[in-house]
């Protein structure tokens, strides 16, 4: 009965990986790895004021500071992407996080990862919106998308 359940969650487990963790599972690791780190230490120039002002300056801190190629608003067949790094991590960045944008934050990052390793990046917004929102990603089977706050 446990190897069973194992076995279902394995498979759980497997089937919400994005394309990127299942074609190159290391490398795609090693610039979450890289990545997640960099987002630790990383501050918002204080002129940050719109949404395009923050993605541009994460954007140009992390080329700044890692060797993996970063893109700000590729294009996708799943939409357009603030940030992706290396063809395995997609940045979404989102400020304030009203009800609507936060529908559409969710909606993006569901798009988003099924190719990539999806994170939320929220600026300006207190706890209690965010655990609103990892909430509704749980519910819609999406707590793999990391969200960070700031």
């Amino acid at each position: 009965m446990v190897l069973g359940s194992l076995v279902e969650k394995n498979k759980a487990d497997e089937s919400r990986k994005s394309r990127a963790e299942k074609d190159d599972p290391e490398e795609t690791a090693d610039v979450c790895v890289e990545i997640g780190d960099l987002l630790e230490n990383w501050e918002p120039d204080e002129d940050c004021e719109t949404e395009d002002d923050f993605t541009q300056d994460l954007a140009a801190y992390v080329d700044d500071n890692c060797d993996w190629e970063v893109e700000v608003y590729s294009n996708s067949p799943e939409g357009k992407p603030d940030i992706l790094i290396d063809d395995k991590l997609a940045l979404e960045i989102k400020i304030g996080l009203k009800k609507g944008e936060r529908d559409r934050l969710v909606g993006q990052c569901a798009g988003y990862s099924r190719l990539w390793v999806t994170w939320a990046i929220v600026i300006g917004v207190g706890e209690n919106k965010i655990g609103r929102l990892v909430d509704l990603l749980e519910d819609k089977g999406l707590d793999h998308i990391a969200v960070w706050k700031f």
